[in-house]
Parts: C-alpha cells; structure tokens; sequence
C-alpha cells in the first residue's frame, strides 16, 4: 500500500506548506498523525534555514497540542536566537484554517573538531546488529486496526532485538524508514533520530490494549548524527496512577551512541 505514497508528505507550491498523506497515520485515532513523522517533518523543514556557521541539530522538542489530522501542514519558522555557537528556531505548525497544532523548538549548535581525551569517547553500541534482529508482522505491529495505512507499518522497517511491542517492558529495537519524509527528498539523520525517538512509549509499554499511553510531546537531544540506514532505540517507560508517565531511551547507530528521547504520556483505560 505505501507504493502509492512517494512520500510521508508532499510538497507543494508554498515551500512552508506539506501535504499529508496516509503514511503519516498513527493508530491512535481514525484518521490523525503519527509523532514521530511529524517531528521528522519538522526537523527536514528547519534544517533548511540558513546559518551563520556551519551546525548541527542537537535538540528537537516539539509539544502536540491537538489530534493532528491528515491535512496540509504549514510550518512557520522564526529565529529567536542567531549566533555563531548556538541557533534556536521555534516553530508553528497550523492547519489550513489557521488552528494551531503543534509548536517545536530547535537547537543547532555549531560544529567543530574537538578530539575527546581517553576515557570520555563516545560510548560503543551493545545492540545486537539489525542483521540478528527479529522483523515482526509489519501488518500488525503497534497499535491500531489492521488494513490501514500507518507511518509506523508501512513507511518504516524494525527488527526487535530485546523485548518489542508484544512483550510488556523495556524493549530495543532497531528501525529503518523505507519512504522520503517529503517526496522527493532524501531522508536527513536528524530526521532518521526524530523518526525513532518517538517509538519510546510503544516499545517499552508494560500495558495492555485496554490502555491509551499516548506522548503529548517529544524531546531528543542529539550528541553525535547517524550514519548508515538503521537507528536503534533502547526504551523503558515509567507510569504512576495519576494518569501520566515518562517513556526515555538511548538512541544507537551500528557503530555508536547517537543521543537520548523522553515523552511525556497521557495514561488512560481506551
């Protein structure tokens, strides 16, 4: 099915707008958007603002204020701290009646070779290699009925290597996306970081499918950017009987540490 969607999104004429297609659905909801697509959107759009010097993403906190339905988007990006060393952007994203839905905010720090001393490298990756992880069924794998399109089941690979969706607790897992974030553009690591790092709650959920654990926002910081196809993610999620939790994780690449996730969950009986 994702064969008909060259994209998560498509662009159009106005270079801040994206059109949505089914890839970006979550399973939360009939029809609504998966965060971690829409945070990749987010990222790709800012990492084309200009800078004073060359950098990096380090941050990426994007709070989701509504259902995010499959409509076009429009990001409106505003520098509200230029310098040399550190660039912040915040960033609006609205639908096409201008109703608010999400606001993020980007840290790009500058970049710069600095060789660590002895003993303070960055650490190596223990994960088992995706190569000897397991594919679960990418047609019911997470949330949501089976049948319909999802960012997660169709624009994505994952292979399992410590616990995964079907088993309660911390789990790892490495993922792959198979599809542009934007048709026509090629897939960032930032956005490969964003992507995964919104899989915190799904792949360490110790509750069952009578429960909604749903993020109301995403933080990744990132240390080091990705190389290579495949990023892994090692969560635990954390509940208290207030109605709300913490999912975090460390994220990998097949060589080393990349960076780190947390979410804020919305606990609920579905």
């Amino acid at each position: 099915m994702s064969d008909e969607y060259p994209g998560v999104y498509l662009p159009t004429a106005d270079p801040s707008t994206y059109e949505s297609t089914p890839l970006a659905n979550a399973g939360w909801y009939e029809e609504g958007q998966h965060g971690g697509a829409l945070a990749a959107l987010i990222t790709g759009h800012i990492e084309k603002a200009p800078t004073l010097a060359p950098m990096e993403i380090a941050r990426v906190t994007v709070e989701i204020f509504r259902v995010v339905p499959l409509v076009p988007l429009t990001i409106a990006a505003e520098v509200v701290r230029e310098g040399k060393r550190i660039q912040k952007i915040r960033a609006e994203v609205t639908d096409p009646s201008g109703t608010l839905l999400s606001v993020a905010s980007v840290q790009r720090l500058r970049t710069a070779g600095r060789p660590l001393p002895e003993g303070a490298e960055t650490p190596a990756v223990s994960l088992p290699p995706p190569g000897r992880g397991r594919a679960p069924d990418p047609t019911t794998w997470g949330v949501g009925h089976s049948g319909k399109v999802m960012f997660h089941r169709n624009a994505i690979e994952i292979r399992e290597v410590e616990g995964g969706f079907s088993e309660p607790g911390p789990g790892s897992v490495w993922i792959r996306p198979t599809v542009p974030i934007v048709a026509g553009e090629e897939i960032s690591p930032a956005q490969r970081v964003t992507a995964v790092g919104d899989f915190c709650n799904g792949v360490s959920r110790s509750l069952g499918d009578d429960w909604v654990f749903m993020n109301s926002d995403l933080t990744i910081h990132i240390g080091r950017y990705p190389e290579g196809e495949w990023v892994a993610l090692d969560a635990e999620s954390f509940y208290s009987d207030s109605g709300r939790g913490v999912a975090v994780g460390s994220i990998w690449d097949e060589t080393a540490w990349v960076g780190r996730s947390a979410q804020t969950l919305f606990l609920d009986r579905a």
